[in-house]
């Protein structure tokens, strides 16, 4: 398949539009049939393999062991143990229709994004349900037994994160690429902080092609432009036969099909380069008193649950503690690893909505330099707010807004941004805000809160009850709050 010609800025607007404050207008916003067949939970066509190296499946009692965020010591296995701890499964709520996508580094989206791990010899797989890296069964360039990816004369190992349009339902459209893109950003800040953590060193590569020869290894699929890390101290272990049988092949050619919206998705995303500026890292630097063990916190880690098979997320009205408030605020300042990204940042602004929060006056606020400005004084903003929710509350939804403690708003002008930094602008955003988020999880998890990344909402209702400037559009924000619901769990740590 030809690949899309990349847009020029006028394209990119136009694009964003669409998946933006155009998306309603333009018929953008539509029903989401849930039953629609779609490819998430499916590995690629060549990662079924019966060969591979296992994740350890004992890191669970130095988590539980160790504060959250200090350091962790696993002697055998680091970069297994780092990659199961990002990546891996904590749980499974047996009452929801989606039952594994809220309680994994994603905000909310069904897994989307996929992890690889390439280098001389190796083209490897992150399984999550079997819990292994698995060899790629497709053969390298040349037929070469055992060489790198595609013939890749490269002795480095990295790690590839991307994104699988068809992961999630078609009829989201072109805000599959916001989505996506978000969902890159959440899955980084999940490996930069656990690598942190486990002493396993990276950095982003700023060139893709060999991550794009990894990913074309894998088998078809309508993939994002990947996110690539060199690891600079650790390599995989040797590959052996894989516990249990592999999977049977699924049938992968429906989603071949002509996809237009998914082809936008992916040449916009291709526009995005890397420009590194310095090893990953994803903890802030502040001393506090220690919290909860890592394992808690990630078995916490919740968009905010609602019973049964509904949608949206419940919470409760409760005090949201100062110390809460300061490490939330932390854990999303600290910047990304890519020095592109990090200049979007700064042209994005910041509006932080509290109620109920340590004392502070009801109200949005600007934050700027790690400072909170009053900037629109008064109590009931989120109750107001709630309405533009893309879902209302329903019998089979439930929308808790209203009784959000901290909803952190990301705002931007689309226009100045694309015209500073080009059409990759809109990936930048998105990826930064994924990042920021994911942060915010965590933070809200290591205080019994729960965080919820949301991307659909209507921009008009929004824009004036923030206060924004007329060309000032909230592309993302992350409602956080005292979780209402609290059910059964599966346990699935090891």
């Amino acid at each position: 398949m030809t690949a899309r010609p990349a847009p020029g800025p006028a394209e990119a607007l136009a694009f964003g539009y669409r998946q933006g404050p155009g998306k309603r207008l333009l018929g953008e916003q539509r029903a989401i049939d849930d039953t629609a067949p779609t490819t998430a939970y499916l590995p690629p066509p060549h990662a079924l393999g019966a060969t591979g190296t296992p994740l350890p499946g004992d890191p669970h009692d130095l988590l539980a062991d160790t504060a959250f965020p200090g350091p962790l010591r696993y002697g055998a296995d680091p970069l297994g143990a780092a990659l199961a701890t990002a990546f891996g499964l904590q749980r499974r709520e047996p009452d929801h229709q989606f039952p594994d996508h809220r309680g994994t580094a994603s905000g909310r989206a069904r897994h989307p994004v996929h992890a690889l791990l390439g280098g001389p010899g190796v083209r490897r797989y992150l399984d999550p349900y079997r819990r292994a890296l698995v060899d790629l069964t497709s053969p390298p360039a040349g037929g070469e037994a055992g060489g790198d990816v595609r013939g890749e004369a490269d002795d480095r190992t990295r790690l590839v994160l991307a994104a699988r349009y068809s992961d999630l339902p078609a009829a989201y459209g072109s805000l599959r690429f916001a989505v996506c893109e978000a969902e890159l950003g959440v899955n980084l800040r999940a490996w930069a902080v656990t690598a942190q953590a486990f002493g396993v060193p990276g950095r982003l590569e700023a060139d893709d092609a060999p991550a794009e020869r990894l990913i074309a290894a894998a088998g078809t699929g309508r993939w994002s432009a990947p996110l690539s890390v060199e690891l600079t101290a650790h390599h995989p272990g040797p590959s052996r036969p894989l516990p249990g049988p592999a999977p049977a092949p699924a049938d992968h050619a429906r989603f071949t099909a002509a996809d237009p919206d998914a082809e936008d998705c992916r040449a916009l995303s291709r526009c995005r380069t890397a420009a590194p500026a310095g090893p990953l890292t994803g903890i802030p630097a502040f001393a506090d008193a220690p919290g909860p063990s890592w394992a808690e916190v990630l078995w916490r880690r919740s968009a905010g649950r609602v019973p049964g098979r509904r949608y949206g997320f419940a919470l409760r009205p409760a005090p949201v503690a100062e110390r809460a408030l300061r490490d939330l605020l932390a854990w999303a300042a600290v910047p990304p690893p890519d020095a592109l990204t990090a200049r979007v940042a700064e042209r994005i602004r910041r509006t932080v909505v509290l109620q109920n929060v340590a004392g502070l006056p009801d109200g949005a606020y600007r934050l700027t330099d790690g400072r909170l400005t009053a900037h629109r004084p008064g109590p009931g903003l989120p109750a107001r707010l709630e309405p533009g929710f893309g879902r209302p509350d329903a019998p089979d939804t439930g929308i808790a807004l209203r009784h959000a403690g901290v909803l952190y708003v990301h705002s931007a002008e689309p226009g100045a941004l694309v015209e500073e930094f080009g059409p990759a602008a809109l990936a930048l955003a998105a990826q930064w805000c994924g990042w920021a988020a994911h942060g915010l999880c965590l933070a809200a998890a290591a205080h019994g809160l729960v965080a919820r990344p949301a991307r659909s909402y209507d921009e008009h209702h929004l824009q004036p009850l923030l206060g924004l400037d007329r060309k000032e559009v909230p592309v993302f924000m992350t409602v956080c709050g005292t979780p209402r619901y609290t059910g059964p769990l599966w346990d699935l740590r090891g």
